[in-house]
């Protein structure tokens, strides 16, 4: 939980070398948290949305985890972690983390990129959270990814590294009842709420302070955990970070990691001089003169961005298309809410054999009613009429080709 008066706790956070001697100059020096808990503004400029930038070597740190099975963070090694601090009976905050990692969890695993990032709670609560109660609290929250446990001593060195506070404390006048027992709670435990993450290489790379937020909804089986204060805080989180953000600013950090290494099966290309394979810039009126002056033709259009890790996975299946399809359809890129010089070497290391327009601001996107929502591609027949938009990426060669077929030559 994240009760009022522990937002006036003292907490160091040590990636930073910082000390910030109240949790409100935390939240106030993190740069870009929304207010409002709602997801806005550009994402993928190539600086971080929600967190703040770190890169300091983590310890590891001998855990348990929920099958009660010896595990560490050492064991995560190869993969992002996205990592926050948690309990299970916390009736004021961890429901929304808990609901909140799930969906970065699902983005992870339905974008195919589980091979690259996953997520982790870690428990606040040595007092109670057993691997049994763990066990019995993702039933409960009906969610698949890994929870954490340890020794008091091994918690509270783990999380006075990430600057993480957490006491015992008595519970209030009327006391919670303990789901798993129906007993009533003899305490509680205050802590920091966050999210932190780790790179493969066991940096510690990003760090957010504040509460969850997740759009003032979570699964009946989660809010039902929630007190009257935690149902105050579905609906108003303090500094408030969304999934949205976290994936965002997890594909950034991947991006601009993997920037000069080319995706694996990509086919060999040329370096081109001329507009392939080049960001163009002009904005979205650059961008429409160019589509009216291919009327009479078949066209794609393709929307990623640097940032963008499933982008990366399909521009090997455009760059083949685009060769296979030769002159009977023209494509185009659009680079989506992105700084021109992470694009530049985004394609310096991914080339195109095709143009891409730069769409900083997202109007292009934006005007074709998909904003928020990268890789997009969309087909245009020969009369300029839109005839399908694909959003997602495309995982096989022969998806893309078919609706080139279907939508664009209309065969």
């Amino acid at each position: 939980m994240f009760r009022s008066k522990t937002l006036r706790a003292a907490f160091v956070l040590l990636g930073v070398g910082v000390l910030l001697l109240a949790a409100d100059v935390i939240f106030a020096r993190l740069p870009g948290h929304a207010s409002d808990g709602v997801d806005g503004g550009s994402i993928g400029n190539g600086k971080l949305t929600v967190g703040t930038l770190l890169d300091r070597q983590v310890p590891d740190f001998e855990l348990v985890d929920e099958r009660g099975h010896s595990t560490s963070l050492k064991s995560f090694r190869g993969r992002y972690l996205v990592l926050a601090p948690s309990m299970t009976l916390c009736h004021e905050v961890c429901p929304m983390t808990t609901a909140a990692l799930e969906r970065i969890q699902r983005t992870i695993d339905r974008d195919g990129l589980g091979g690259d990032a996953t997520v982790a709670e870690v428990s606040v609560d040595p007092w109670r959270d057993t691997p049994r109660r763990l066990r019995a609290y993702a039933r409960l929250a009906g969610v698949n990814f890994r929870m954490l446990t340890g020794s008091r001593a091994e918690l509270a060195r783990l999380w006075r590294y990430f600057g993480v506070y957490f006491r015992r404390v008595p519970q209030g006048r009327s006391p919670d009842t303990d789901w798993l027992t129906g007993k009533p709670e003899t305490f509680d435990v205050e802590h920091t709420d966050g999210l932190f993450i780790i790179d493969p290489h066991g940096n510690w790379r990003v760090a957010a302070i504040g509460m969850p937020a997740v759009g003032g909804r979570l699964p009946a089986r989660l809010e039902r955990l929630l007190s009257d204060e935690g149902r105050n805080n579905l609906r108003h989180p303090q500094a408030p970070w969304t999934p949205h953000q976290a994936l965002a600013d997890l594909f950034t950090l991947k991006a601009n990691d993997d920037a000069s290494a080319p995706p694996p099966g990509a086919p060999a290309q040329s370096r081109s001089t001329g507009p392939a394979g080049t960001l163009l810039g002009g904005g979205a009126a650059a961008f429409r003169r160019r589509l009216a002056g291919l009327r009479g033709h078949p066209v794609v259009v393709n929307e990623w961005a640097s940032w963008c890790l499933p982008c990366r996975g399909e521009f090997p299946l455009f760059a083949q298309a685009s060769s296979n399809f030769g002159k009977r359809v023209s494509f185009l890129g659009v680079d989506v809410s992105d700084s021109a010089s992470a694009a530049r070497d985004f394609l310096r290391a991914h080339a195109l054999p095709y143009p891409s327009f730069s769409d900083s601001s997202g109007a292009v996107a934006a005007s074709f009613g998909n904003a928020q929502a990268l890789p997009t591609t969309i087909f245009f027949t020969p009369d300029g009429r839109r005839a399908y938009t694909h959003i997602g990426a495309y995982a096989a060669p022969e998806a893309l080709a078919s609706d080139i077929r279907s939508y664009a030559l209309r065969e």
